[in-house]
């Protein structure tokens, strides 16, 4: 789980704007190999999406936001993540670690768009710099 500065700052890039994660999730490879090749609809994307991260989610909005808001499934996340179970024999097979590097490289977009929120390139703006209160308070 992301420290609550951090979480913060999701949660702000999140309001602000969302396609950019949505069009992250969105992408066919991601959908296919993580997100239980849910069809290229946004809401069912992002309630896969969210299904999958909710172990830790608030159980009621997060403070400073209105529970009405339109992402507001999102902005009660606490983590952020994916997943999907491998066969034992991906790790033996010859081409395993292609397998593997393919499904890294499938990460990536979201990797990066989450490092780009909490650790913003300090050669560009200082969008990163919320000033944020914690994240993680319910309201």
């Amino acid at each position: 789980m992301p420290e609550a500065s951090s979480l913060a700052l999701i949660r702000r890039e999140i309001d602000r704007k969302p396609h950019k994660l949505k069009r992250i999730l969105r992408a066919a490879e991601l959908r296919r190999e993580f997100l239980n090749s849910v069809p290229d609809d946004e809401k069912k994307v992002v309630e896969e999406f969210v299904s999958g991260s909710s172990v830790n989610a608030l159980k009621t909005k997060p403070k400073s936001f209105d529970a009405d808001h339109r992402d507001i499934a999102l902005l009660r996340l606490r983590s952020f993540t994916v997943s999907r179970k491998l066969p034992d024999e991906v790790f033996s097979a010859p081409d395993g670690i292609n397998q593997i590097a393919d499904l890294l490289g499938i990460l990536t977009p979201l990797v990066t768009y989450l490092n780009s929120v909490v650790l913003p390139d300090f050669s560009g703006s200082s969008e990163g710099d919320s000033g944020a209160s914690s994240g993680d308070e319910e309201g």
